[in-house]
């Protein structure tokens, strides 16, 4: 990101030209002083009139990014770059500075895309003399390769989860070689675990590392009982086929690649049967002992073939990144990030019925948010002391890859990433989740603002989704800087209205499906109200006589903190 210096470019005051509208910004940030100072207080909560972030701008913003005419925002595409100029002319009409690459709002991001050609792919199971095959997107899941050709011939060791966590006293790689072999692992991490480690220990990359440093030369990895019955195999083999793509850094590597391993699958119950067929245990009884908490870790008698032919692109994509300048000559060295990703999933041309994977509220609702705060920010008649960046990321639905870019180039004046991912407006929220509150003081600041902004605050109802590894958010963690997601929580102010019902047949049949369009029942004011308290958040830290800091003995910070 190119920042211009403060003395060529300093962003001036607000001059009073507009009247009343300052009398009434002025108000309002004595308001959000005192709201958050009084959050306690429901006569404080309930006062509407506090919030200058309308309904009608965070539905106009949806239905303009979720519109056909921008065919599913997939990361590179045209209809994304749309996407970014319609935030930058949103930056731009608000008066901020921009904060990409030359003095523009963009940061361009180098992407690898990686296109599996399926006819000319394979994976067999091997058994003695006997070869089963077993064909993509029916049996198995072959990812791309990181060569055009790639083969791997090789015996199976099944190593339960895959995981080694020494703090935790668990090592699923101890007594068994696996140099040379491949690994079948299991989804995600032992139920023993606390939250936290979960999270961290269930990530493709943490496991990927893990393999490659013992030598494995592939993974393969099925779901559990747990895991099938929660989001079945079968579901996933329906979803329209993704093309992946992975940062190019600035040393022309691709981030979080591991080259040792020629080969990945995910593979049904069916096939890890198969390889299961003369093992020292049976499959069930393995997988049943793994989410026991037990090791069970052995070799297979059986070998894998893969082999992949993948296509390769280079693709350059976006981040939009605008800048408010901090008022304190010191403080504005620090820099607060707004963030929530402009990319979708784009059109899957085999669906006839409705092929346009729209994504208006995963992330229409975030990017709406984000522009609202935006201007809020550069609306108030005196600037904050901190300085705040405002970033529609790329390619979050590619492994969080925009912000990891972002991230890596801004990580040495970050001190916080507030990000704003699929805010579930299906009824009107009554309360929030604060993804990753307890790592940080981010979190008791977000309770301030989240009840300032009249929402109840709720324990994750969900904690085994580790949903706090699963967003932008997460990039900026492993960049050693405090973040915080806040979530709708499951509850309505409408109590005729089940919102756990609701919620979960959402995320049941409509997530990263055609159907979330601007056109499904979407409750606007709750979403503005989700807008406020993020804003109400960022007035909090922007001129707070400290910066967040993480949390003594913090999981996360004893991995990432600087």
């Amino acid at each position: 990101m190119d920042e211009e210096s403060d003395d060529d470019n300093e962003q001036k005051e607000p001059k009073d030209t507009h009247g009343a509208n300052a009398n009434i910004w002025t108000m309002t940030r004595l308001l959000a002083t005192l709201l958050l100072a009084l959050a306690a207080s429901p006569i404080a909560a309930a006062n509407p009139a506090a919030n200058p972030i309308k309904p009608e701008a965070i539905a106009a913003h949806v239905r303009f990014l979720a519109d056909d005419l921008l065919e599913g925002r997939e990361t590179g595409s045209r209809g994304h770059a749309i996407a970014a100029r319609y935030v930058a002319a949103q930056f731009a009409a608000a008066g901020l500075t921009p904060a990409g690459d030359g003095n523009t709002f963009f940061q361009r991001v180098p992407l690898r895309a990686s296109r599996l050609v399926p006819e000319s792919s394979s994976f067999a199971v091997l058994d003695g003399d006997r070869r089963s095959d077993f064909v993509h997107r029916k049996d198995v899941l072959i990812a791309p390769g990181l060569n055009e050709l790639a083969d791997v011939d090789a015996p199976v060791v099944f190593v339960g989860y895959g995981v080694v966590a020494p703090e935790l006293h668990h090592d699923d790689y101890a007594g068994v070689d696996v140099k040379g072999k491949i690994v079948l692992i299991v989804r995600g991490a032992p139920a023993s675990f606390a939250n936290n480690p979960r999270a961290y220990y269930s990530t493709g990359a943490v496991k990927g590392r893990f393999a490659a440093d013992r030598g494995a030369i592939a993974i393969i990895s099925v779901k559990g009982p747990t895991e099938e019955t929660r989001l079945p195999f079968s579901v996933e083999l329906a979803r329209p086929p993704s093309v992946p793509m992975n940062y190019v850094n600035a040393r022309g590597e691709i981030e979080g690649a591991f080259p040792q391993l020629r080969g990945r699958a995910s593979i049904s119950i069916a096939v890890a049967a198969a390889l299961f067929e003369h093992a020292q245990m049976p499959l069930a009884a393995a997988l049943a002992d793994v989410e026991r908490g037990l090791i069970r870790s052995f070799p297979l008698e059986t070998r894998v073939a893969i082999h992949t032919t993948t296509t390769f692109a280079d693709i350059v994509s976006e981040n939009t990144v605008a800048l408010l300048r901090g008022s304190d000559p010191t403080l504005r060295a620090e820099h607060i990030v707004y963030s929530a990703h402009v990319d979708h999933l784009g059109v899957d041309p085999d669906n006839r019925t409705d092929h346009i994977y729209n994504g208006a509220l995963d992330n229409g609702s975030g990017v709406a948010a984000l522009i609202e705060i935006a201007k809020a920010f550069a609306s108030l008649p005196t600037r904050p002391k901190r300085s705040i960046l405002f970033v529609a990321l790329t390619a979050e639905e590619k492994g969080e890859q925009g912000a990891t870019a972002f991230a890596d180039r801004a990580k040495e004046k970050l001190i916080a990433d507030i990000n704003m991912d699929m805010f579930m407006m299906l009824y009107p929220v009554k309360d929030v989740v604060l993804l990753g509150g307890e790592h940080s003081t981010l979190g008791e600041t977000s309770a301030r603002a989240a009840r300032a902004a009249g929402f109840i605050v709720s324990p994750d109802p969900q904690p085994e989704e580790v949903r706090f590894v699963r967003s932008d958010q997460y990039a900026f963690v492993k960049k050693g800087i405090p973040a915080i997601h806040i979530k709708a929580g499951l509850q309505s102010r409408d109590p005729k209205i089940d919102a756990v019902k609701l919620s979960k047949d959402w995320l049941r049949e409509v997530y990263h499906s055609p159907r979330d369009e601007s056109s499904q029942p979407i409750d606007w004011p709750s979403g503005a109200r989700y807008a406020y308290a993020n804003f109400l958040l960022g007035v909090d830290l922007a001129d707070a006589p400290s910066a967040p800091r993480w949390k003594a003995g913090d999981f996360f910070a004893g991995k990432f903190a600087r």
